[in-house]
């Protein structure tokens, strides 16, 4: 028999699993282009089709941001910058303090627990992609080489988590030939927060001039919260430690061999959540998560070929508490039970603790051929190896249910795949198709009962799947300056098992099969008046079958309440990307994007019987529109090459819906967040050479907006308020 509190229980859970915020940020990069210091905009190179190219030939709708531009800004992290990106929403985890992402409305139907993310993020070649779960790592921005964002489905060369989008983080390799330092250091106030500050260097150390160098590079991040609560003022305070080391040898002119180690560690008071007054009625609610990743790279050039491995292992943790019942008290149970754990009724219902490990190790090998002749063509092999391992508990032990929830999740898939094009009509037009095979042997192994009588057997469940996705681009290189393509791609996203929890009260459940995107895109990109203008459009239709969605559904014939992971029926709709960035006289330069999609359900999603997402609703965490725009302007600062730099910067993000399964009448309430609108000015002081200095504020006109709602105030969403920093920046070279 299970235990009667079961229901409760399963409820509290699932609540937490799905519980996420949007965090909202204040710039736009247009298109492929980010905003340059030059008045002529300068070409963008990219490896998006895994060979280097400019982004203006690549028949992809991609953005990308420049290294040293995001070593000048104040982002504090990758997800600072992805969510300036048309097209591109982030949603913060408050129970891990991570992000997930949304792409052109494509996005997981929760954080935790409901299946691996859509969009693929990759940490230089490092692939990272749970098995179950669909966060990602927030990575710190310092001493990139870029930040590439690609839009729509990139299964054929990306594999399973490119579903609809790549997330690319590239950082700066080791210089075999110069030496180099640079280093920032800032300071800032939050409104109804405190002071926070951060630092961060890099040096670049040759070794042999030529054939042996490393880089170093470090960081510290210390965050003022500003949520209050009983327990404290600004419990949400984060502390980030970063540290990066690469090495770089080339034995041979044509041998390259490059080794890297990555470690991030962010210890979080509490989850940003409140009300509007950035007040919680919470009780402890500490964060910790790590990552560190390690990765072997070797490229060898052959006359024609270039052979490229990549062979990576990382390990995340996350371990977090949430407070799924803020304000509330142990008075729902009988003294006698309490009595016997040392509480009492007053005492606060515990938080739901949490700790997510995952380690994967990953192989790539890749054949890509020069960019000589007529033909052109890539192909390769991809291993991988991933087990995700989690762990909760709600209280002591035997309180709210005899057992605590464990589980084990493994991941082993192989993947072939390959590209071909050609060039033809004197090299104005080219044809090339793709397509990826896959397979993945998916299983669960239960470490822990749930709430089941002592002998129960642990449960074990597994699943294989398999996928073929293509692709096929005809791209018209019209001129230098100008590209337009038409393409059809599909991206797709590996099935999982259910959770442990759910197979106990609900065997006949199995495993989630795999969703399929169809991607129709035409689109145009190229630069004008002598490269003082570029632009990046793109125009597509998609379609999102057997959606890996969450229901609500209750058991008999205790009638527990649990949510399960199925595949629903499909959505399907017209979007367009829009983005320009212009110099618009000396010193002057303006950028702007659009990003509209109308991504809906083609029928009712039902949970017995009763509609959880009607036709035509949006997905969750899925806004329609996001638009930004950019206004900067340089100009001399006084004598002696000194000069100044002025920036003024928009970001609107449309609604977003937060669907919950009530547990009471199990139907679906969708709950509808606030458009966001956030601004970012700033004024910068340029030294003839080496120093650079700051002033900015961003979210200067202080929204208070909630991106997303939940049902319990004290658990929405909270954008950080106005902050109003210095931060002072010198480099070497």
């Amino acid at each position: 028999m299970r235990s009667p509190l079961l229901r409760a229980r399963i409820a509290l859970a699932c609540a937490a699993s799905s519980l996420a915020f949007s965090q909202q940020v204040f710039s736009a990069p247009s298109g492929a282009q980010v905003l340059a210091d030059q008045d002529v905009l300068g070409e963008i190179v990219v490896t998006a089709q895994k060979r280097q190219e400019r982004a203006q030939d690549v028949p992809i709708s991609l953005s990308v941001f420049g290294g040293a531009e995001l070593d000048r800004s104040s982002f504090q992290s990758v997800s600072d910058a992805l969510g300036l990106i048309p097209g591109v929403a982030v949603n913060v985890l408050g129970q891990g303090g991570e992000t997930s992402l949304t792409i052109r409305g494509v996005t997981a139907s929760g954080p935790l627990f409901a299946g691996p993310s859509p969009i693929g993020y990759y940490l230089d070649s490092v692939p990272f992609g749970l098995v179950h779960t669909a966060i990602e790592p927030d990575a710190n921005t310092y001493d990139l080489k870029q930040l590439e964002v690609l839009r729509g489905p990139q299964g054929t060369l990306y594999g399973a988590s490119a579903l609809n989008g790549v997330v690319r983080v590239l950082t700066n390799d080791a210089e075999l030939n110069n030496f180099d330092f640079k280093a920032r250091t800032g300071l800032s106030t939050t409104e109804n927060g405190g002071g926070s500050y951060r630092g961060d260097a890099a040096v670049n150390i040759p070794i042999i001039d030529g054939r042996l160098a490393a880089r170093l590079v470090v960081g510290r991040e210390s965050d003022s919260g500003w949520v209050d609560a009983p327990i404290g003022t600004n419990i949400n305070s984060i502390d980030t430690d970063n540290v990066r080391v690469k090495i770089a040898a080339l034995p041979t002119d044509d041998l390259s061999i490059k080794l890297s180690s990555n470690y991030q560690g962010k210890k979080i008071g509490a989850p940003s959540v409140g009300d509007h007054d950035y007040s919680h009625t919470a009780q402890q609610q500490p964060i910790n998560t790590h990552f560190n990743t390690q990765e072997l790279k070797i490229d060898y050039q052959l006359p024609s070929v270039t052979v490229s491995n990549s062979t990576s292992y990382f390990q995340y943790v996350n371990d977090g508490a949430l407070d799924i019942l803020p304000g509330l008290t142990l008075g729902i149970f009988p003294d006698s039970v309490l009595s016997a754990y040392g509480l009492s009724a007053s005492s606060p219902i515990p938080p739901l603790t949490t700790r997510l490990t995952s380690r994967v190790f990953s192989d790539e090998l890749n054949l890509t051929s020069k960019l000589t002749g007529s033909w052109r063509w890539s192909a390769g092999l991809f291993y991988r190896n991933a087990t995700d391992s989690n762990f909760q508990t709600l209280g002591p032990v035997g309180l709210f249910i005899p057992g605590n929830v464990g589980e084990k999740d493994t991941s082993k898939s192989v993947a072939l795949f390959g590209e071909v094009g050609r060039r033809f009509a004197d090299n104005k037009w080219e044809i090339s198709v793709g397509a990826r095979y896959f397979k993945d042997n998916l299983s669960l192994n239960e470490t822990t009962l749930f709430a089941a009588p002592s002998g129960t057997p642990l449960l074990n469940q597994s699943a294989s799947f398999t996928a073929t996705t293509p692709r096929v681009v005809l791209s018209w290189f019209a001129s230098r300056e100008l590209t337009m393509y038409a393409s059809y791609s599909e991206g797709f996203r590996s099935g999982f098992p259910q959770q442990a929890i759910v197979l106990e009260v609900a065997p006949s459940y199995g495993p989630v099969s795999p969703d399929k995107l169809h991607n129709y895109e035409i689109g145009a990109k190229g630069s004008a008046f002598d490269g003082k203008l570029v632009f990046d459009s793109a125009l597509y239709y998609m379609k999102w079958d057997k959606i890996q969605e969450t229901l609500g559904i209750s058991v008999p014939p205790s009638n527990a309440y649990i949510v399960v992971n199925v595949n629903g029926e499909s959505a399907s709709g017209m979007g367009i990307d829009l983005a320009a960035t212009a110099h618009l006289a000396e010193g002057l330069t303006f950028g702007i994007n659009f990003s509209y999609n109308n991504l809906k359900e083609d029928a009712a999603v039902l949970s017995q019987g009763s509609i959880l997402f009607p036709k035509g609703s949006r997905i969750d965490s899925s806004p329609a529109y996001t638009g930004g725009a950019n206004l900067q302007y340089n100009f001399p600062f006084g004598q002696n090459g000194w000069s100044g730099q002025l920036q003024a910067i928009g970001r609107y993000t449309s609604s977003q819906n937060a669907s919950h399964v009530d547990a009471a009448q199990q139907i679906g309430v969708s709950l509808v967040g606030d458009a966001i609108t956030t601004g970012r000015v700033s004024f910068a002081v340029l030294a003839p050479s080496h120093w650079r200095g700051t002033l900015y504020c961003d979210n200067v006109n202080n929204n208070r907006g909630v991106p997303l709602r939940n049902t319990t105030p004290d658990l929405s969403p909270s954008l950080r308020p106005r902050t109003t920093g210095v931060q002072l920046d010198y480099s070497f070279k």
